[in-house]
């Protein structure tokens, strides 16, 4: 199941109409904001430019007459979009116009679009109109934001009723997208009374709705065979993972600096450098699930691999039919290079950070608070602490997954939040700024609600972590001063193998066996068209899952992703794979998702937290 590929090649169509070779015929490509995110998850410049994009630009950017060159558009169905594409034909800034929509075009909107440029005779120009259900950004191949910002906010205080119903449509309408590319029609599972629940019934109308009409979007080419399961769900369900401090190199470089569009920017020495994580990046592709230490292990492995090439090339006395092997072998070992400096910069500015914040015990904190192993009060006690190594934020976040997975005395959480309060009242010389602890009052609301609702609890005891420090000093002077002991004063930790909260209730749904955590969930079938609701019984499909899709509303995180993806290889057989894809309204930083509770926990202060929804 690679959703990312499925989607760029929906956009290669787009730019080859009539299924010519693009890179004969030269474009422009104009996009707004929205599909500019599309696009850069997709493709570099270099990458587009072998499709003939010559010239790239926004759609409200200015723009000047370009002759002989086709433009295409990819921009959302918006009535703002609508009137600047109308004006575009006015000011025949192209001889031809293929419109492209990231959604469906409402009648309303082509009614407008038709007016407008009728009026001005500039409707000949456009020679094409068409919805390519891409609105949805694909960060790998198995993992899907509808950029949805602060989606747990607008979920759980929604301005009003139908402010809500706004909000749960787009999101219904991003993965009717993605169900698009996929063109498979999937069952659906979700748990009742919530915002996953509605959105699980308005997308089974809408899917089976669709698979009524003559000319539907699955006509002959929606595949019944392994019919794959779609798991909605809410991030009411479990707030603590996504305040977890990761260990995983992909979980770690998104929450200390932020992965924006497969970009990251990292300081280098005295300056910053951007470095793109994407699918034709042999080394991410191979560690993104890595646990920080093996990540050191990996650059140790490809710069061997990189010396030994080398040195070939520095031998004398080749053949003439090495050296032509050599040269022509040149911008791959190139491009080598930089992938290991690159990675060994990202390492390195991890590394800082981890040591500063002490960020190994947090996590390790976190791991036995998560698995059902709390640590002492001293043990909290003495991580908290003003004199303890880590931000005030860093802090915040363990005592609320401490308070959200055990059940705290009232004197110790007095005591704790007494600590954190003193963060609160930072005066402006502090090293850091003052901390927000609005949260606070939100998660007593939380917990009281979480007290009549049914959760998973499972105990292990088991735990899984080394001091083993053979993995230190590991990096070759080739690379220079900035590896050089890249993992020294960190230690080897390894995240225990454990299911998350998430990832035991879709191991339970993938099975297809009904169990006490997954007896409640509703089951919807869009391909029955005579039935209008969930089903049960004999109607259901009897048989093991082996493609699943997990979305969460309201957040999801990199941590949950991977324990998805390790779940996935464990399930995997000789006989059958497994394949999991995890999307959410938006993916989450645990400080991303520390400041929505601050916002849940303030007073609302009337529709604010609406403002986005048209």
């Amino acid at each position: 199941m690679d959703i990312q590929e499925k989607q760029r090649e929906v956009l290669v169509r787009m730019l080859r109409p009539d299924g010519e070779d693009g890179s004969l015929t030269w474009k422009v490509l104009v996009f707004d904001d929205r599909c500019m995110k599309v696009l850069a998850a997709l493709f570099h410049v270099q990458q587009l430019q072998k499709h003939g994009v010559t010239v790239m630009m926004k759609l409200n950017d200015k723009r000047e007459r370009i002759e002989d060159t086709p433009a295409f558009y990819l921009v959302e169905p918006s009535k703002k979009n609508i009137s600047r594409i109308a004006k575009d034909c006015k000011l025949n800034l192209y001889d031809s116009i293929h419109l492209n929509f990231s959604s469906r075009l409402s009648r309303p909107l082509l009614q407008q679009l038709a007016k407008e440029t009728i009026q001005t005779g500039a409707h000949t120009r456009i020679s094409r109109v068409l919805d390519q259900y891409c609105d949805f950004i694909c960060m790998s191949k198995r993992l899907v934001s509808l950029g949805m910002a602060r989606s747990f906010v607008k979920l759980t205080r929604p301005s009003s009723e139908q402010a809500l119903m706004s909000y749960v449509d787009r999101i219904v309408d991003g993965l009717f997208s993605i169900i698009v590319t996929l063109k498979q029609i999937p069952i659906i599972r979700c748990s009742p009374g919530n915002a996953a629940a509605l959105a699980a019934r308005r997308l089974h109308s809408k899917l089976r709705e669709h698979l009524m009409s003559r000319n539907n979007l699955f006509s002959g080419g929606v595949s019944s065979y392994k019919r794959p399961l779609l798991i909605l769900l809410d991030r009411n369900m479990d707030l603590s993972v996504p305040l977890h401090h990761p260990w995983t190199y992909q979980a770690l470089v998104h929450d200390i600096y932020g992965i924006q569009s497969n970009k990251v920017i990292v300081p280098v020495e005295k300056t910053t450098k951007s470095y793109n994580l994407s699918s034709d990046d042999e080394f991410w592709l191979e560690h993104q699930g890595s646990a920080f230490p093996q990540v050191a292990e990996g650059v140790q492995k490809y710069l061997n691999e990189y010396n030994e090439k080398a040195t070939q090339l520095k031998r004398e006395g080749v053949e003439l039919s090495d050296l032509k092997n050599a040269v022509n072998s040149m911008p791959e070992l190139m491009k080598k290079k930089q992938m290991i400096d690159a990675h060994t910069n990202i390492a390195t500015a991890l590394l800082k950070q981890l040591k500063d914040r002490m960020w190994d015990r947090y996590f390790e904190l976190e791991e036995e608070l998560i698995n059902n192993m709390p640590p002492t009060k001293q043990d909290m006690l003495s991580q908290i602490k003003p004199d303890s190594k880590g931000t005030p934020s860093d802090k915040l976040r363990l005592y609320l997954i401490y308070s959200l997975t055990h059940t705290v005395d009232p004197e110790d959480a007095k005591e704790m939040e007494s600590i954190l309060q003193g963060y609160a009242n930072a005066s402006s010389e502090s090293e850091y700024p003052a901390l927000k602890l609005s949260c606070l009052k939100f998660l007593r609301t939380y917990k009281m609600e979480q007290k009549f609702t049914s959760k998973i609890k499972e105990s292990k005891t088991s735990k899984n972590k080394s001091d083993n420090r053979s993995l230190f000093n590991i990096i070759s002077d080739t690379v220079g001063a900035r590896g050089k002991k890249l993992l020294q004063g960190v230690r080897n930790l390894v995240p225990t193998d454990k299911s998350l909260p998430t990832t035991k209730l879709v191991e339970r749904l993938m099975e297809n066996t009904e169990s006490k955590s997954t007896k409640r969930f509703l089951y919807f079938d869009p391909k029955l068209l005579k039935v209008e609701g969930p089903i049960s019984g004999s109607m259901r499909i009897k048989d093991q899952f082996y493609d699943g899709f997990v979305f969460v509303m309201g957040g999801g995180n990199f941590v949950e992703h991977q324990n998805l993806q390790d779940y996935a290889k464990r399930a995997t057989t000789p006989q059958a794979t497994v394949n999991i894809a995890y999307g959410s309204t938006e993916i989450l930083s645990g400080q991303e998702f520390l400041t929505q509770l601050n916002i849940l926990g303030d007073p609302p202060t009337g529709g604010d937290v609406d403002v986005d929804l048209d």
